[in-house]
Formats: structure tokens, C-alpha cells, sequence
């Protein structure tokens, strides 16, 4: 009977025994499988260090940084540094010393002298209570750590960039606290550091005081909070006559207003400069109303305040070494000072006593000494005197000179630059000066004595005889200004024609008399076209925000430049970082109308000597006109003639050429104003290509963070998924069934969340998921996992496809998670049939969830509120962090309706 009993027994343990191998081989090849595609480095070691097992992470990361098999101790392991090897003898003595093991942090060895950062936690491997094998598990934080790097390395400059700025900044929040200033703003307001922790009615107090109208500045606080939306300027004036410009934006954070920035800016300097501008415009003014050549002002102590640069010409010293270095009588002779201080003493005390104009001597800087025709006046409601002063020693020489001979004229109209020339009644040239034959580049010799028609140009022949035959008629002095066309680049004139009369009264010959007033006709004709320069300037700078791209901008910059100068082709071309040129725009018509459209534009720049072009506008800095420009054939493609004309724009970033525009080809000559044109318009053209530029950079940027972002999110939801299968794994080894329900619960919540990242990384938008759809992907795995026969309970779904922000789809998911878990588990025991419906909708701008089940139903004196278990406690808890409603009716099943209005929770 016994010997029976015995093989009964040993029959049962052998049993036992294949049950337990079996359950050991699939754990083990479970482990495996885990083993194997973890991205974590795992390595299990023996008591002595030596190595026993490592995943493939180990076996990669090390093959790539000495390409050999993994030694056989722990400490011949090249991955791991020899520095930081020390931790991880230290975790090995706690485990065995059964102190408290933490985690460390430590870095591993990758190719390329590269390092991984991770996060090394060390547990023993027993078998019956003994430890047998230590496993290592480092986590790859590499990126978590480059993260955190970048976030203190931003909100350094952050903190360096406020403390750089001349102004004072300061930040309030909406309960009125300062969360945020720098140093400049505490100097500025002369406010204790330590008043700024109490609230903002303490620290507008503080201001309040200082201030001119601290009424008005208080009402200013109040309208800004009246409207918080709106941005603020005001002028703050203070008791001591400082001036700051207040500047106030709201401070907004996601799309909601969180408190406000104020900026002061200290303007008392600018006032007293503005102020100052207007003397000197004062000065300005009359210096040029007064005077026509050298002029000078004198400051009451005789001081010299102001030269313009004509009196280098005199004095022989240039400005910089006359103003508030040298007197009046510095310069005078000494005969002549003691009536100079005589003309100022009357002038102070009666202007009409003293003279306006006189004549004296005076020294220049090499000795030489000269006569002076002055024109003095004081300057009104000040003791300065403004002094017009002519160097008439030629003059006078020559008028001595005149006295002598009635062919010393000649000498006076060689001596000055302006035009002088004579004709006969008949229009016969007798006479030009020097200076006229100079600038319209006329042999003097062989124009003397021909017809005025043979020397001016046709189409002004017609208009000048009429002139001059009207002097002859009326006998009297006309004077006029007129266009003329003598020399490469036309010139305006403001032309004195003088009638020279006999004995008789009759006019024998004409004398005229001009002087080259170009520049002041070019500026006239410049400030006439100001309003067409800023339209223009205006259309780059909305094309700037407005094109989609560099070469769109380009295109539009080269077309307002060719219309506002009238050019038939234009090009833009940029320095490239080898220092050649590129072009970025051209006219379509230069490539079409003269057949270039396949031809090798670079040679015919080269034709055109661009390169010589380019340097000569790198030395000036401004535009060049070549209205005479040689035409040139390309491969005779084209029967014209072109560039006809060209004008050359520099485009330059901070001074430093970078560039240049081309335009050709207009139908008159290009001017001065067209020059002047293009000098403003190119600053605005480079302004609005580096804005464009800096836009895609910051575009680029954007899209860089979002990859980023939805990155963080795929291996969260990694993370949270091997959290999971961890917690399976250890489930596994848990005999109490209440303490492995509980584990599967926790896991059951790390995939709900794990899912709703997954939906996240797969969106296009990051922040927001479709949480319709998340419902239908969550409660099918659900249905799957608690019911282990499905063909029971049918799951209907009626969902609207709704996007919800992550902050709110996270709660509501674990909500949703507790909710279907209870209804599969404990709704239909005993094999019994029934229906669970999930519903998810928007009415009246709320959304509506509700989980309903046909079961046993929940007790029916159910109080959510003080209920003891763990699920309803944590719904309950979630039903508060979104600001829910939550209705649980338990007649005929359970229907559990949440309703909640994201708008109001995010705010």
C-alpha cells in the first residue's frame, strides 16, 4: 500500500515539475523577446563581476566603440568610463550590505568620442532568497539631458538679454505682483529691491510721488486695466525734469492674458537735443539766408562757434581747428581790430550805428594776408553775430587793373567759376571764360567768332535767340533759368543776360552771365517725388510680410525699382561668401526681347565690366549713372543696341556692401533725383530681404520644435508602454490576486495615457487629438482584454470625431479607462448577455460623455463622494482637474453622463 502511495506521489510531483519547466520556458522566452528589443542598455552579472548576459543595446554600443566582442568582466567594459566605474561598485556593496540602492546618473562611451548620457538602476537576481546575478538597467536620458542643457542656456540669455537693454523692464502679473524686472528698472525709479515683493499699489505709490501729475498717472493705471487687451504709450514727466516714454503690452501666455510688461525709456536727453536741433536749424537758416560764400558765427566773447567749409578757403584752416579754438581777432590785422571792436560795441547797443557791410584785412593760416568784403548782422534774440565774409583781394586787383585797361575785365571773368561769355547783335561769339569753355569742353580758339547756332545744341538754338533778341529790343537786363545740354550731363543755369549799350543808347553786344544751379534743381525735382519714393518703399516692405519666398520679394523689389525710374531691364545681383556675385532677380523682357533667355548671362556682364563697376561702388558707397553707356550687341542675338543707359545702385548691410541693383535703358537720362531714389529705396530693399531672410530662419525654427515636441511624445508613449510591460512582468510573479489586480489596473492606466501620446505623435497637430477616435481605439482594446467572451456583451459606439487638448484628453481618458474596466468586470457576471454604450458629443458649447451599461447595475445608495475605492476615487478626483459634471444613475444598469467645457477649464 505504501510503495503504492509513493508512486502515486512521485507521480504528482513529476507532473508538478513539467508544469513548472513549461512555465519557466515561456517566461523565459518572454524575457527574451524583452530582452532583445529594449532600448535600454541591460546587462546581468555574476557575484565575481563577471559578465553573464547583455542585450542587444550593449552588444551595438559597444561594437561601435572598439568593433570587439564584450569581454568577460564587468570592469573590462570600454563603454563604460574608467572614472565612473566606482558608482557602480558602490550600488553593488548596498545591495549586498541591504542598504537603501538609489539610482544613479552616468554616462557610457559612443562612437566618434561621443558620450550617452543615462540613468543606471542596480537589483539583485535571487533564487530562493539568495542573490545570485546583479542586474544593471541603464536608461538612455540623452536627449532629457541636451534638453535641459538648452532650457538653463536659454533662460541664461533670457536673464542676460533683459539686464543688456537700456531700458527699465518690469513684469506684473494679474494679481498685481511683480514676477519679473531688471536692475535698470530699480536705478530708473530709485525703488528698494525688497518693495517690489509687496503688491503694485505699494510700488505706484513709490512712483506716484516723483512724478509731475501723479492724478493723471493713476488715471493712466486705470484706463489700462480697463482694457487689457490694448497696448499703452504715454509720456511720464517727473518734478525734476527727467522725461521717460512709457510703453505697456499685455503679457500673454498660450493664448491667455497673464499679466503685463512695462518698458520706460528714459527720453530727457532726446527732449534737450530736440531743442538744441532747433537752434542749429535756427543757425542753419540764417547762415545761408545771409550768405553766400565763407560764413562764419561769432559767439559775444568773440569766439568763432561755427565756420561752414567755404572758409578754409580764406581763413586756410579747416573748420574743426577754428571752432571754439580761435576768436574773430585772431584773424584780424591789428590796424584794423580796434575799429572792428568799435563796429561791435555800437552794434550791441544800436545795430543801425554800426555798418552791415564793410571792408577789412585779415591773416590766413600761412601768413598771407587779404582783403575782406563782410556782411555782418546779429542773429535775432541772441548777442551771436553772423558774418558773411568775401575774399575781394582779386577783386581788387583786378579792379585796379580795370582802371588801366577796359580789356582788364577779361581777368575778373577768368577769376570766378561761373559761365561768362559775350555775343555781337548778330549772335557771333566774342567771348567765353575760361571756366565755361572748361565745363562745356569748347576749344576757345576755334569758337571765337562763330554764330551762337553752331555752338549750342539745335533744340535750344530757337528758345535762346528769342531771349536775346528780346534784351536788344527792351534794352533792359533779363534774367532767367534755363536747361542746357553743352557737356556729357545736362545742366540747369540761372542765366543773366546784360544788355552793353554805345553812346547812342543802342545795345551793341550781350553780355551773359551764369552760374551752375544743378544741385538745387536736382533736390527741388528730388523732394517732388518723395511721395513716389515712400509708396515705393511702402510696397517692398508689404511684400516683405506678405511673399511667400526670397526670390518673389526679389522680383518685386527689381520691378518698383524699374518703374519709379523708368528703366525698360533691371537685375539685382548679391556677394556671395566666395565673393563673386550672384544674381537673385532680372527683368523676364532683358532674357526675352533680346533673345537671352539660354544665353550665358556671366560673359556679358564681364562685357560690361561689372566687376570694375562693383568695386567702384564698394570705394563710393552710392549710386553711379553712365548715362553714355557703349552699347553693345550680344552674338548679334539682337538687333538692339543696349544697355543704352545704366544706372548702378549699391545695396548695403550695416555700411558693408553686399550687392547692387542694375537698371537700363530708360528713354531720358538718368538724374540726380533718380540716383537719390534708388539710394533710399535699396536700404529699404536690403531691409526687407534680411527681414525675409530672418522670417524663413525663424519659419524653419518653428517646424524644428515641432519635431521635437512630437518626439517627447513618442517616447513618452514608449516609456509608458514598456512601464506596462514591466508591470505585466512583475504581475507574473504575484501571488495575491487583489495585489495583481491592482497591478493590472496601473497598467491598464499607463496604456490609456501611452495611447492618447501614440494619437499625439501622429497628429499633425501636437497639442490637440481626435478624441472620437481615441474612444473607439481604447474601449475596442479594453473589450478585448477584460471579456473572455466577447460574443456576450455588445459594445455600441456612437462618437462625434472632436479634437481635445492633451491637458484635457489625458484626465478624461483615465476617466474613461475606470468607467468601461468596471462595466466589462462586473456588470454581467455569471455569463450573463447585455450592452455597453459609449457616446461622446458637443451640445450648447459643452461636450457630453457618457458610459452606459444594461447590468446588475451599482449599489443604489451609492455616494461618489465618500466612496472608499480606488476607482471611483480617482474619477472623481479626475471629474475635478477638468472643472466636470458628473450624473450616475444605477436603475436598470449603470448610465454615467460627464459633461464639461474645455474653454473654461484651460482659462
Amino acid at each position: 500500500m505504501n510503495d503504492n502511495n509513493n508512486g502515486w506521489n512521485d507521480q504528482n510531483r513529476m507532473k508538478i515539475l513539467k508544469n513548472e519547466i513549461s512555465n519557466l520556458k515561456k517566461e523565459i522566452a518572454f524575457k527574451d523577446e524583452i530582452f532583445g528589443i529594449t532600448p535600454n542598455y541591460i546587462l546581468i552579472i555574476g557575484l565575481d563581476g563577471e559578465i553573464l548576459e547583455v542585450n542587444s543595446s550593449v552588444k551595438n554600443l559597444n561594437y561601435r566603440v572598439d568593433d570587439a566582442e564584450i569581454p568577460a568582466q564587468l570592469s573590462q567594459l570600454n563603454i563604460i568610463p574608467s572614472n565612473e566605474f566606482y558608482k557602480y561598485t558602490q550600488s553593488i556593496d548596498s545591495i549586498f550590505n541591504n542598504k537603501i540602492n538609489e539610482p544613479f546618473e552616468s554616462f557610457l562611451l559612443g562612437n566618434g568620442g561621443g558620450i550617452r548620457y543615462v540613468k543606471v538602476d542596480l537589483s539583485p537576481v535571487k533564487a530562493e532568497d539568495e542573490i545570485i546575478a546583479i542586474s544593471i538597467l541603464a536608461r538612455d536620458i540623452t536627449d532629457l539631458k541636451l534638453m535641459e542643457d538648452s532650457l538653463q542656456e536659454s533662460l541664461a540669455i533670457q536673464e542676460a538679454t533683459l539686464e543688456s537693454v537700456s531700458n527699465g523692464i518690469v513684469v506684473v502679473n494679474n494679481h498685481k505682483k511683480v514676477i519679473c524686472y531688471n536692475h535698470k528698472f530699480l536705478k530708473m525709479w530709485n525703488i528698494p529691491e525688497e518693495l517690489l515683493e509687496s503688491d503694485e499699489n505699494h510700488v505706484l505709490n513709490h512712483i506716484s510721488t516723483s512724478l509731475e501729475d501723479p492724478v493723471e498717472f493713476q488715471s493712466i493705471i486705470k484706463n489700462i486695466y480697463q482694457h487689457p487687451l490694448e497696448n499703452s504709450t504715454h509720456i511720464l514727466r517727473f518734478k525734476d525734469g527727467r522725461v521717460y516714454k512709457a510703453y505697456s503690452q499685455p503679457h500673454i501666455t498660450d493664448h491667455t492674458i497673464t499679466g503685463r510688461v512695462w518698458s520706460f525709456h528714459d527720453i530727457t536727453h532726446l527732449k534737450q537735443t530736440k531743442k538744441s536741433l532747433k537752434e542749429s536749424v535756427a543757425y542753419y537758416k540764417t547762415i545761408f539766408e545771409h550768405s553766400g560764400t565763407a560764413t562764419l558765427i561769432i559767439e559775444e566773447d568773440n569766439t568763432i562757434s561755427l565756420v561752414n567749409s567755404e572758409s578754409e578757403k580764406i581763413l586756410g584752416y579747416p573748420p574743426y581747428e577754428v571752432m571754439g579754438k580761435k576768436t574773430w581777432l585772431d584773424f584780424v590785422v591789428p590796424e584794423c581790430q580796434e575799429q572792428m571792436r568799435e563796429y561791435r560795441e555800437l552794434r550791441y547797443k544800436n545795430s543801425k550805428l554800426a555798418p552791415d557791410n564793410y571792408e577789412f584785412r585779415l591773416v590766413d593760416k600761412e601768413g598771407e594776408v587779404k582783403d575782406i568784403m563782410a556782411n555782418i548782422c546779429i542773429i535775432p534774440g541772441t548777442k551771436r553775430i553772423l558774418a558773411s565774409i568775401l575774399d575781394i583781394t582779386e577783386r581788387n586787383e583786378v579792379l585796379e587793373k580795370i582802371t588801366d585797361s577796359e580789356n582788364k575785365y577779361r581777368t575778373l571773368a577768368e577769376a570766378v567759376e561761373d559761365f561768362i561769355f559775350m555775343f555781337d547783335k548778330n549772335e557771333r561769339l566774342e567771348y567765353i571764360n575760361e571756366y565755361a569753355a572748361r565745363k562745356w569742353k569748347l576749344n576757345r580758339q576755334e569758337v571765337m567768332g562763330k554764330p551762337r547756332s553752331e555752338i549750342f545744341p539745335p533744340e535750344e538754338n530757337e528758345l535762346q535767340s528769342k531771349y536775346i533778341q528780346r534784351v536788344v529790343a527792351i534794352k533792359k537786363t533779363l534774367r532767367g533759368e534755363n536747361l542746357v545740354t553743352m557737356c556729357p550731363d545736362s545742366m540747369w543755369l540761372d542765366t543773366a543776360l546784360i544788355p552793353l549799350k554805345n553812346n547812342g543808347d543802342d545795345v551793341e553786344k550781350v553780355l551773359c552771365v551764369a552760374r551752375d544751379i544743378t544741385e538745387r534743381k536736382e533736390y527741388e525735382l528730388l523732394l517732388g517725388r518723395q511721395n513716389e519714393i515712400h509708396k515705393s518703399m511702402g510696397t517692398i516692405l508689404t511684400e516683405a510680410i506678405l511673399s511667400e519666398t526670397e526670390e518673389e520679394l526679389s522680383q518685386t523689389c527689381l520691378t518698383v525699382c524699374q518703374d519709379i525710374t523708368g528703366s525698360e531691364f533691371g537685375f539685382i545681383c548679391e556677394k556671395d561668401e566666395y565673393g563673386s556675385f550672384q544674381t537673385r532677380a532680372i527683368s523676364e523682357d532683358l532674357l526675352t526681347k533680346h533673345n537671352l533667355l539660354n544665353t550665358d548671362f556671366y560673359p556679358l556682364l564681364r562685357k560690361l565690366n561689372i566687376k570694375i563697376i562693383w568695386e567702384e561702388l564698394k570705394t563710393n558707397k552710392k549710386p553711379l549713372i553712365y548715362n553714355h553707356f557703349s552699347p553693345l550687341k550680344v552674338n548679334s542675338l539682337s538687333e538692339d543696341k543696349f544697355p543704352k543707359n545704366i544706372l548702378m545702385a549699391p545695396l548695403l548691410k550695416n555700411g558693408e556692401f553686399m550687392g547692387l541693383i542694375g537698371l537700363c535703358n530708360k528713354k531720358t537720362n538718368y538724374d540726380f533725383s533718380d540716383s537719390k531714389a534708388m539710394e533710399s529705396i535699396s536700404t529699404t530693399i536690403v531691409e526687407a530681404l534680411l527681414r525675409k531672410r530672418a522670417e524663413e530662419k525663424l519659419k524653419k525654427a518653428l517646424h524644428d520644435k515641432e519635431m521635437l515636441v512630437r518626439e517627447i511624445h513618442h517616447r513618452t508613449k514608449n516609456n509608458l508602454m514598456i512601464m506596462a510591460s514591466l508591470l505585466n512582468l512583475t504581475s507574473a510573479d504575484i501571488e495575491d490576486e487583489k495585489a495583481r489586480e491592482i497591478f493590472h489596473q496601473i497598467q491598464t492606466r499607463a496604456k490609456s495615457m501611452a495611447l492618447i501620446h501614440e494619437k499625439l505623435y501622429q497628429s499633425t497637430n501636437s497639442k490637440e487629438i481626435n478624441f472620437g477616435e481615441y474612444i473607439r481605439h481604447l474601449s475596442r482594446d479594453l473589450f478585448h482584454t477584460f471579456l473572455r467572451e466577447p460574443g456576450r456583451v455588445q459594445l455600441v459606439l456612437g462618437l462625434e470625431d472632436l479634437n481635445l487638448d492633451i491637458d484635457t484628453a489625458i484626465p478624461l481618458g483615465l476617466i474613461l479607462n475606470e468607467l468601461l474596466t468596471n462595466s466589462m468586470k462586473y456588470a454581467f457576471p455569471e455569463e450573463s448577455y447585455g450592452t455597453i454604450t459609449v457616446k461622446f458629443y458637443k451640445k450648447d458649447e459643452k461636450y457630453v460623455m457618457k458610459v452606459n451599461d444594461d447590468g446588475i447595475g451599482l449599489p443604489s445608495d451609492l455616494d461618489v463622494d465618500k466612496t472608499d475605492t480606488l476607482g471611483l476615487q480617482l474619477i472623481k478626483n479626475l471629474i475635478g482637474q477638468i472643472d466636470a459634471e458628473i450624473k450616475i444613475q444605477v436603475d436598470h444598469g449603470t448610465q454615467v453622463t460627464i459633461k464639461f467645457s474645455e474653454n473654461d477649464y484651460l482659462s
